[in-house]
C-alpha cells in the first residue's frame, strides 16, 4: 500500500465507522437470534418410529354423547390451582373430557414440556376459559399431559 491509501483508510468519517459496525452487530444478534435463542415455533415433531397418531376430536360438551359408567368421573377440571384430578384412572375406551375453568386460555399437550412427543393424539391445543377438549384413550398405558402454557399445571391418565 502507498501512502494514499493508507492515509484514505485512516481518514473514514466517524458516522462511516458506526455503521460498519452496527451492521455488523445486527447481523451477529439477529444470528444468534436465530439459531440460538428463538423458540422453537413446530411443537408436532415426527418422531421415527412412531405410528400415525389419530386425529383427537374437538367437541363443546353440549354436543357430547353420554359416556359408559359413571361420565363424571371422567372429566378433568382446570382452574387456578391446576388440573383436578391429577390422576384420572379410566378404563380403554373412555372418553376424558378437560374443562377450562381457570379464568385464562390454556392447553392439554402430552408430556414432555416443550416437544409434546410422549402421546401426540394427546396434544389437543388450546382451549378458552369455560371451554371444553376431549380425548377417547383406547390402548391401556400411563399419559401424562400438561398446560403448555403453564407448564407446572401437569396431569396423567391410566387407562387400563
Amino acid at each position: 500500500m502507498n501512502n494514499t491509501e493508507e492515509d484514505n483508510y485512516k481518514k473514514r468519517p466517524l458516522w462511516q465507522w458506526i455503521m460498519i459496525y452496527s451492521i455488523i452487530g445486527g447481523i451477529i444478534y439477529f444470528a444468534a437470534y436465530y439459531f440460538v435463542l428463538k423458540p422453537p415455533h413446530n411443537y408436532n415433531i415426527p418422531v421415527v418410529g412412531w405410528s400415525q397418531p389419530q386425529e383427537a376430536v374437538q367437541q363443546p360438551i353440549q354436543q357430547l354423547t353420554p359416556m359408559q359408567n359413571n361420565d363424571t368421573k371422567n372429566v378433568v377440571i382446570l382452574d387456578s390451582s391446576g388440573f383436578s384430578p391429577a390422576t384420572l384412572t379410566i378404563k380403554a375406551g373412555f372418553t376424558v373430557i378437560w374443562k377450562n375453568n381457570s379464568g385464562q386460555s390454556a392447553t392439554v399437550n402430552s408430556d414432555p414440556h416443550p416437544i409434546h412427543t410422549d402421546y401426540p393424539p394427546l396434544n389437543l391445543g388450546t382451549f378458552p376459559n369455560g371451554g371444553t377438549l376431549q380425548l377417547t384413550f383406547d390402548k391401556p398405558g400411563t399419559y401424562g399431559y400438561h398446560n403448555h402454557l403453564n407448564p407446572n399445571e401437569k396431569g396423567t391418565i391410566i387407562v387400563q
